[in-house]
């Protein structure tokens, strides 16, 4: 008696939890959609009701990538909050969710040949009723509905990520901040590296040694120093701190000041010649005038 009990406790425990996991839906196409993917879910969209996961498992052919992500939601006060999806395979389209006639509608804005997937929905803790993951549909139709949010794509690691092909961000990264300020790098502390090179699009200070390029007196630059405190074409203390610096046009700025530098040391070095022998002229006649 004891066994059978044991056996029944079992029983409901694995329909209760087979009962929270759903496969909702089959997509396959032979062919290329026209206008998208759009999933007409039975989930009713009420503040409240429900919070659910939707996980897309597939292959994309025409894209030669894995499919394997996640959208999760939440409805409060008639609209979506808190929604957001995680991709761990090779495809991330561009996917919105919609309030279609007071149902959940998942839009895939995409249009790939040859691509099938099936949709897995768990949900558990609220007032979900297992006829709204029946009869759900997918058709080639435009987006529908209102209320529409499109999901932003979010995955964290923590620990040790190893990454032993190559690796490209089409947005920013930050390391060390999520606040990358509208830089493709931005690094929160001190970096190494062997080589850094910087291609710049301006050209080179090379003007300075044309022969129409205007050099500076070093009266004006004295000048300048005196009123400003730093040298003409290079940015203040000041401005530093508050800007910082672009490392491949500071360096443009002070090869300019080594060219400038270098035609200054060229002129006074043409003076001394020329004192000197001047000087070594009037040294001579000296000698001259007392043999």
């Amino acid at each position: 008696m004891k066994t059978i009990f044991i056996m029944i406790c079992l029983l409901v425990l694995s329909i209760g939890s087979y009962a929270q996991t759903y496969e909702v839906l089959n997509y396959n196409i032979n062919g290329t959609p026209a206008n998208g993917v759009n999933i007409k879910t039975n989930l009713p969209y009420t503040s409240g009701t429900q919070m659910v996961s939707l996980h897309f498992e597939g292959y994309s052919y025409g894209l030669a990538e894995t499919i394997s992500f996640d959208v999760v939601y939440y409805i409060f006060s008639g609209v979506f909050v808190n929604q957001s999806i995680s991709s761990s395979g090779g495809y991330t389209p561009d996917v919105w969710l919609t309030n279609n006639n007071g149902f959940v509608n998942v839009f895939i804005n995409d249009k790939v040949y040859y691509q099938r997937f099936k949709v897995t929905a768990f949900a558990k803790g609220m007032s979900e009723q297992a006829a709204w993951f029946q009869g759900w549909t997918v058709a080639d139709e435009v987006m529908q509905g209102t209320n529409a949010v499109n999901l932003v794509y979010k995955n964290k690691f923590k620990g040790t990520v190893t990454n032993l092909g190559n690796l490209y961000s089409m947005g920013n990264v930050g390391v060390g901040t999520t606040d990358t300020k509208g830089y493709k790098l931005a690094v929160a502390g001190s970096m190494i590296a062997e080589s850094v090179k910087v291609k710049l699009q301006g050209t080179w200070p090379d003007f300075v040694f044309a022969k129409d390029y205007v050099l500076p007196t070093l009266q004006e630059t004295e000048k300048h120093i005196r009123e400003k405190g730093h040298l003409p074409g290079i940015p203040s203390a000041a401005e530093v701190e508050k800007n910082g610096i672009e490392l491949g046009d500071m360096n443009k700025k002070l090869l300019q000041k080594i060219e400038e530098l270098t035609l200054y040391l060229i002129e006074m070095k043409k003076e001394n010649e020329t004192k000197h022998q001047k000087l070594q002229a009037e040294i001579n006649q000296l000698k001259a005038d007392h043999e």
